[in-house]
């Protein structure tokens, strides 16, 4: 076991006594933007998540994590267990302590192989001599109860004809029993790309079959495909991957970068798509992951980093730095995907209770509520929160499109830079859900037909809604999650 300790690149292993208890202190001063209901980290920044897996009993959560502040350093994979999504218990993280992650354990999935959980991942090292990317395909084997038993590398360096940007594996059983795992690749013409490769047991050497070749997509211009994600949904294949470099447009596409998704079919390594969108069409909605161990004959369950890579948000002054989304329900209409929060959330919902709204209106905890009105594909314009600052946040409806507006509240420069409007086309509108969660917002339309998430930051908040045209609106509060 090495301990790692330089600069951003340090080990956990590498705390001082007290210093990550100092550094929570500094999370706690934060009294307007920490989320309830959302997972967030104790310390320092999240981002992706990472092998999910279902072991037949419980669910198993990771997520990439640098506890030290709210800044891309030393990649860790927090692990959490959880049977309702609702309680969750620590278990062994995956801590970078070998030559093949030296610089971190980067993004990846998981499979339930007989009692052991496989989390396949990638190793990011940098050479020593001209600090070079090289970087490895590990394995790491958990077994049921989250204790981690080993780990080891099964590919050394990036496949001839692509750059050091291969990672992010995600594992899948074929029909016949092998293993598979997708991995996001760039060319070496810089252009971005997903390989697949195969084992025929945990202990086999992978063996690269070649590209997913996805023909109905347009890779103008994408340089990088991020974590990759194939998966059966009833009876259609799902490939589900976050293309870097794709131009933005008016009312889709809109961020730096996207999470997208096909739904078709896979032969061999082709996938023919009948459909292709974007998941969801907020200000912060990156590198969705679904549910390993589950059958998915009528849905999958997801989650998402609400998060961008490049982005810097108002709490990393408290070293925090992004939260993930409610845990999704996918299912298909046809050929595109619904989604919504699992039916658990529903579930939790508590004082709910009904408001004919027709101006303003103060309501109690507004910034953790859940807000339900219907439409009826009619204009509306609302506006959500107040401060001395004149700080809000607003979402409005016309001529089939939905904006959500957080140019009145406090962004970063690098917020800034991306816009502060974000559409949803919507031809017609009947159901608008709303989870707030302090600095988070996730929306969905039509009982999942779109869905639009982000943060927004309202320092000191009047919990006031305002609306110009009357409206009949349903409330309701979640619980807090818990942590033990």
């Amino acid at each position: 076991m090495i301990i790692f300790n330089n600069g951003k690149y340090k080990s956990i292993l590498a705390a001082e006594s007290g210093e990550l208890a100092e550094i929570a202190q500094t999370v706690q001063k934060d009294k307007d933007f920490r989320p309830h209901f959302h997972i967030t980290p104790l310390t320092g920044l999240m981002n992706d998540p990472n092998g999910l897996i279902f072991d037949g009993e419980k669910y198993h959560l990771f997520y990439q994590w640098f506890p030290f502040d709210a800044i891309h350093g030393m990649k860790h994979w927090k692990h959490l267990i959880t049977k309702d999504f609702q309680h969750y218990q620590s278990a062994d993280d995956l801590i970078p302590c070998e030559l093949f992650e030296s610089h971190g354990c980067y993004s990846g999935g998981a499979l339930k192989v007989d009692d052991k959980l496989a989390m396949f991942y990638t190793g990011n090292t940098r050479r020593p001599s001209d600090n070079q990317r090289v970087p490895y395909q590990n394995l790491a084997i958990f077994d049921l109860d989250g204790k981690l038993l080993s780990k080891r590398p099964l590919i050394e360096n990036a496949p001839e004809g692509y750059t050091e940007h291969v990672r992010d594996p995600k594992p899948y059983f074929t029909e016949n029993g092998k293993i598979r795992f997708i991995c996001g690749a760039q060319r070496e013409n810089l252009t971005g790309t997903a390989i697949i490769f195969e084992m025929d047991n945990l202990e086999d050497t992978p063996r690269l079959l070649g590209e997913l070749s996805l023909p109905a997509f347009d890779n103008t211009n994408v340089f990088m495909w991020e974590c990759p994600d194939l998966l059966k949904l009833g009876d259609k294949d799902v490939f589900i991957w976050s293309p870097q470099g794709k131009d933005r447009e008016a009312h889709q596409f809109q961020n730096n970068y996207h999470a997208t998704y096909a739904v078709g079919k896979l032969t061999d390594l082709t996938f023919e798509a009948k459909y292709i969108g974007e998941l969801d069409q907020g200000f912060d909605f990156y590198a969705p992951q679904t549910f390993g161990g589950l059958d998915n004959k009528t849905h999958s369950v997801l989650f998402a980093w609400i998060g961008l890579p490049d982005l810097t948000y108002p709490t990393d002054k408290f070293k925090w730095h992004s939260a993930l989304t409610l845990p999704r329900e996918l299912r298909l209409e046809g050929t595109k995907i619904y989604q919504r929060p699992i039916a658990k959330t529903y579930e939790n919902l508590t004082a709910l209770s009904t408001l004919h709204l027709d101006g303003k209106a103060e309501i109690a905890d507004l910034d953790r509520a859940y807000v339900k009105f219907e439409a009826n594909n009619r204009a509306f314009n609302l506006t959500f929160f107040q401060n001395e600052k004149g700080q809000s946040l607003r979402l409005s409806y016309e001529n089939g499109l939905v904006c959500l507006d957080r140019n009145q509240s406090e962004q970063t420069e690098l917020m800034e830079k991306f816009d502060s409007k974000r559409f949803c086309e919507m031809e017609n509108l009947q159901t608008v859900e709303i989870f707030f969660d302090h600095s988070i917002v996730e929306i969905f339309f039509n009982h999942g037909e779109k869905a639009m998430t982000s943060r927004f930051f309202i320092a000191n908040r009047s919990n006031i809604i305002t609306t110009q045209h009357p409206l009949n609106l349903t409330f309701g509060y979640l619980p807090t999650i818990h942590f033990c």
